[in-house]
């Protein structure tokens, strides 16, 4: 397993590995969520997206993205976080709630495990 990837438990909780005094960008894939729905987010990245975090810090507003891969385009929301400056708490995480064109809304959670690099 890459050590920088996100991977899923068994219960479909997402998890990515994090040092807690990292600066990075992190995305979360929402075409399957969207597709789900059948809409798209706002246009406006304000009103799109809100972002709920604990024990990390929003380092630049976050984005929705779109990206081809393997002829698939796929739609990710991208957060730049930083570091928790302390301990980080036992619910380390960060969650993208997005609103979208057809009025309906979803969170998109990615919990945190220590890693220190």
């Amino acid at each position: 397993m890459n050590a920088r990837a996100p991977w899923q438990d068994e219960e479909g909780n997402w998890f990515c590995f994090r040092d807690p005094d990292e600066k990075s960008r992190y995305a979360a894939d929402i075409t399957v969520e969207l597709a789900d729905r059948a809409t798209t987010p706002l246009d406006d990245n304000s009103k799109a997206i809100e972002l709920i975090l604990s024990g990390v810090v929003e380092l630049a507003p976050p984005q929705i993205q779109t990206a081809t891969l393997e002829g698939v385009t796929r739609t990710y929301v991208v957060a730049f976080l930083g570091g928790t400056g302390s301990e980080p708490p036992e619910d380390w995480r960060w969650e993208a709630r997005v609103n979208c064109k057809n009025l309906e809304q979803f969170d998109k959670t990615t919990r945190f495990k220590r890693r220190d690099t």
